[in-house]
């Protein structure tokens, strides 16, 4: 079949789907994910497909043997995996668009990614609640031009335009101190017994200022740092590089601090 052939197949069909979605009610508060493999499109084919049907909407990904189950069968988790990497991805493409925004009128861009600390410990019941918890708890902290995504299993984050390096680690302690009051009234258990109090791990990357960073480059730094704060004894916040706040820097002003936890009023 030839590309124009496959190309209006599909663009009928995701069509058919915007209409669904159309009519469907939103107040039900559910959502499912549709996925479909391709065979025969790759990577380049689709972003092809995307400039003759521009759809804003819809992401796609590399399909090898494996990444999806057979339909009725497979790992019980490949759901849930599947959601993760599409997450990833629209992240990624977000991430990509502020990047370019910044490059053409300058200003601050800044990553926290966040991620339980001690899950291995944890048990998938507690591991899923806190997850739950420190995902409200990112959402909780942002403004509306700011997106919330996934890095990875497990791993989330905030994409902050505008936010500077030092904003963005006074974010990180607000984050931490909210997930770890309302983790304190959540039951967790490890191997029968009760745990450690729960704690999150975040780490902190800006874009450089002058560069042309990509987006795997600015999440590879946070990722980074998020494995430093990890390992560390105390705080468990990381900048990347080690970027240490110095003493000018760390006198913010109370008008800044006034805004940042209590808006503008």
């Amino acid at each position: 079949m030839s590309n124009n052939a496959d190309f209006d197949a599909l663009a009928n069909e995701l069509l058919a789907l915007r209409q669904a979605d159309g009519a469907a009610s939103r107040n039900s508060g559910e959502s499912v994910l549709v996925a479909r493999l391709l065979p025969g499109f790759n990577v380049n084919r689709w972003q092809e497909f995307l400039r003759r049907y521009p759809t804003g909407r819809w992401c796609a990904l590399p399909a090898g043997p494996g990444l999806l189950p057979e339909l009725g069968g497979g790992p019980s988790n490949a759901p849930g995996h599947l959601a993760h990497l599409l997450m990833a991805e629209m992240f990624t493409v977000q991430i990509n668009r502020e990047l370019l925004r910044l490059s053409r009128t300058g200003g601050d861009l800044a990553v926290i990614e966040a991620v339980i600390l001690d899950k291995t410990h944890l048990d998938e019941a507690s591991v899923l609640a806190l997850e739950t918890l420190l995902v409200d708890c990112l959402r909780q902290c942002r403004e509306e031009c700011d997106t919330l995504g996934c890095t990875g299993l497990g791993r989330f984050a905030l994409l902050l335009p505008g936010v500077s390096v030092l904003r963005a680690r006074l974010m990180a302690e607000q984050i931490q101190k909210i997930f770890a009051v309302r983790a304190a009234e959540i039951p967790i258990a490890s191997k029968g017994r009760h745990a450690a109090k729960a704690n999150c791990a975040l780490g902190i990357a800006c874009a450089d200022q002058g560069g042309r960073p990509t987006p795997e480059a600015l999440l590879g730094k946070a990722a980074q740092a998020t494995d430093e704060a990890l390992a560390q004894k105390h705080g468990h916040i990381c900048i990347a590089g080690g970027a240490a706040l110095d003493a000018r820097t760390t006198l913010v002003h109370s008008s800044e601090k006034r805004f940042l936890f209590f808006g503008g009023n």
